[in-house]
C-alpha cells in the first residue's frame, strides 16, 4: 500500500468517520472541508509517526504540510530521507 493510500485509508476509517465520504482526492482541501481538525490532527501525526515509523518535529505541523493527501504524503516521504 503506498503511503497515500494508507493515509487515504486512515483518515476514512478513523477521523472521517460518518461524514459519508468514500475517497479523498489527492489535492482536496481536507482542512478547508473540515475533514481535520485539531484532535484529528493530533491524531493523524501520531499514526503517520508509528505507521512510517518517522517523527514530525513541530515546526512541521503547520497547515500547509497536513492540507491534503499529496502535502501529507510529501511530508512523510521527506522525514524519511531525514
Amino acid at each position: 500500500m503506498s503511503v497515500l493510500e494508507s493515509l487515504e485509508n486512515y483518515l476514512l476509517t478513523e477521523i472521517a468517520v460518518g461524514l459519508g465520504k468514500k475517497t479523498l482526492g489527492p489535492d482536496e482541501d481536507l482542512l478547508e472541508l473540515g475533514i481535520i481538525d485539531s484532535l484529528g490532527l493530533m491524531k493523524l501525526i501520531s499514526f503517520m509517526e508509528e505507521d512510517f515509523g518517522i517523527r514530525i518535529p513541530d515546526e512541521e505541523v503547520i497547515p500547509e504540510n497536513f492540507q491534503s493527501l499529496n502535502c501529507m504524503a510529501k511530508l512523510v516521504e521527506l522525514q524519511v530521507q531525514n
